[in-house]
């Protein structure tokens, strides 16, 4: 068995390494989180356009008028 002369490495230069992996675990977390919000928004923005694409008769089946179809659909393009 063969012994190195230089010391075992200690817990203060073993730190950075993860911290590092915190800031990379937080970084995809994040990244995960927007990727999901644009998403949902996406499909939200979908679903306004087939209340255009819907027929007079179809939107009195669920219930809302041609106007409040349209003002739905305004509402995608609002900024927060």
């Amino acid at each position: 068995m063969a012994y190195s002369l230089s010391p075992a490495p200690s817990a203060v230069e073993r730190q950075p390494k993860a911290s590092m992996r915190t800031f990379i675990a937080k970084v995809f977390g994040r990244l995960n989180e927007f990727s999901n919000h644009v998403v949902r928004l996406l499909a939200v923005r979908e679903e306004r356009r087939m209340l255009l694409r819907m027929s007079d008769h179809q939107l009195a089946d669920i219930g809302i008028t041609r106007a409040q179809a349209e003002e739905e659909y305004r509402q995608s393009f609002k900024l927060r």
